[in-house]
């Protein structure tokens, strides 16, 4: 078998249908493929869609995922499946009809370990909102260096999502751990590039991925990203870059500031020019942004506000739970899942 595509999933009735027919029609007329869905105990129509692809083609299959968290989704995937390339995807996006072909392309012809794409955003409703979501997400100023959501030429990088990897990677490094509900594949990738593996992002290699289109799912996402920051740095003694700690820095300065503002009166100017010169950045960026997608810049504007706020109070809030979540570092201990996707 030379191609594993390995979709970690739960609950996704709307998309999976979606996200099975990309890649099937890459794969027409291909034996070397195979699709191994990996649920986690979906309480909607997600296992019986799939049951139904099964059906039609035997190239798509069905693994249970019991446990519901989404690394162990990731390492039932690898080690049922028979691929010589390994793909570990998501449901939320749309790949191009030539996705498999150009990753094999990539990877042989640069020699690395892992091979990903840059990602286009789309707002998963289109609505104001959504597109204003989607043009926040798409810029430097609300992800920072974040490579693979912005656009560049190809290049060795970090980090890139729902890549190619070649199965000697985890027989060399170990699987994913877990523990991590949250970024389990940057410290996987972290660990890759400590053992003298190479990532490579590619033009060549598109996808589309479809974002929250609401500010409670913004809020969600954010929240939930963030917290597992200090997590993983706790758990695992590294893997993030100082990227993932700035929001948390701009939100404890908010918090800093607005409580020594009521034990001495001049803080409150300070904290007044802080959050000035936080909201003319932000709001240049919005222009351009809203300006590039066609949407409200204000929108934009309100997006970057809850994406930061949010990501920058999970972080905190991680800090103060680690003594409770975590006393014990070193126990390896499965999570309880996240709470489903909100819109």
């Amino acid at each position: 078998m030379l191609v594993s595509v390995i979709i970690p999933i739960h609950n996704e009735g709307k998309f999976i249908g979606r996200c099975l027919d990309s890649f099937l029609i890459q794969m027409e007329n291909r034996d070397d493929c195979e699709i191994l869905c990996v649920d986690g105990m979906s309480t909607d129509k997600t296992a019986d869609i799939i049951r139904e692809y099964s059906a039609r083609d035997r190239r798509v299959k069905l693994v249970v995922n019991a446990a519901k968290i989404t690394p162990v989704a990731m390492n039932l995937g690898i080690k049922q499946s028979k691929g010589y390339f390994i793909m570990i995807v998501g449901c939320h996006a749309e790949y191009a009809s030539d996705y498999i072909k150009k990753c094999i392309e990539v990877i042989e012809r640069t020699k690395a370990d892992h091979v990903g794409g840059y990602m286009t955003t789309l707002p998963g409703k289109n609505t104001a909102v959504g597109m204003a979501i989607t043009a926040a997400t798409s810029c430097a100023f609300g992800v920072g260096n974040s490579m693979f959501r912005l656009k560049g030429p190809e290049r060795e990088v970090d980090t890139v999502p729902f890549g190619m990897y070649r199965r000697t990677v985890f027989e060399k490094i170990g699987l994913y751990d877990e523990r991590l509900v949250r970024n389990q594949d940057i410290e996987l990738n972290h660990r890759l590039q400590k053992a003298g593996g190479r990532i490579i992002i590619s033009p060549e290699i598109k996808f589309s991925y479809y974002n929250r289109s609401t500010y409670g799912g913004l809020w969600q996402q954010s929240f939930n990203n963030g917290l597992w920051n200090p997590y993983t740095v706790w758990l695992t003694g590294s893997g993030l870059s100082w990227r993932h700690f700035v929001p948390m820095f701009f939100v404890l300065g908010l918090v800093i500031m607005t409580a020594g503002s009521f034990l001495w009166w001049p803080v409150k100017w300070i904290l007044a020019v802080y959050i000035l010169l936080y909201l003319t950045a932000a709001f240049s960026f919005s222009i351009r942004s809203a300006w590039q997608n066609n949407t409200s810049a204000f929108l934009v504007l309100w997006s970057f506000v809850v994406l930061h706020i949010a990501y920058g109070f999970g972080s905190l809030w991680s800090i103060v739970t680690i003594p409770f979540k975590f006393p014990d570092r070193n126990k390896k201990i499965i999570n309880k899942p996240l709470a489903d996707r909100k819109t």
